[in-house]
């Protein structure tokens, strides 16, 4: 069974399609394509509100992403028209200058703070997972 922390802080396990809450407080749901969401209580407000995607607490697509503890970090996009301050936590990777999207990784281990301190911005329009995953380097065959 994978755990997961959530960027509101709460860590679930999911395994076959199920959703255990560990440390957490919310609603699990099963979205139209039959994948398992865990919207925590405390995100309930933004997701409704179209600030934080819903596919963050997309339990499916955190697992294809590679997204399970203990991996360190879960990368997002956000979309903001200003840049955005230095918060502990938050290591912003690029900034698209054709849209107004950065992309970043927030540490597990202060998604708390970081998520209510991006809400917070007036200037933060929308926060959606990143679903891209970095290649592995091409394998080295032997010579013979």
């Amino acid at each position: 069974m994978s755990q997961y922390t959530l960027l509101t802080g709460d860590i679930v396990s999911f395994d076959n399609n199920q959703v255990t809450p560990i440390k957490a407080d919310g609603e699990i749901k099963t979205n139209r394509f039959g994948e398992s969401l865990f919207i925590p209580h405390s995100a309930k407000t933004a997701v409704e509100l179209g600030k934080l995607d819903d596919n963050l607490f997309n339990l499916n697509k955190l697992m294809r992403s590679g997204y399970a503890d203990p991996c360190p970090a879960t990368r997002v996009l956000i979309e903001t028209k200003d840049p955005l301050p230095d918060i502990d936590g938050l290591l912003i990777k690029r900034r698209f200058s054709i849209i107004d999207f950065c992309s970043a990784e927030i540490e597990k281990q202060h998604t708390k703070a970081v998520l209510d301190t991006l809400l917070e911005l007036e200037h933060v329009q929308q926060i959606q997972l990143d679903e891209v995953m970095q290649l592995q380097p091409p394998v080295q065959l032997s010579a013979k």
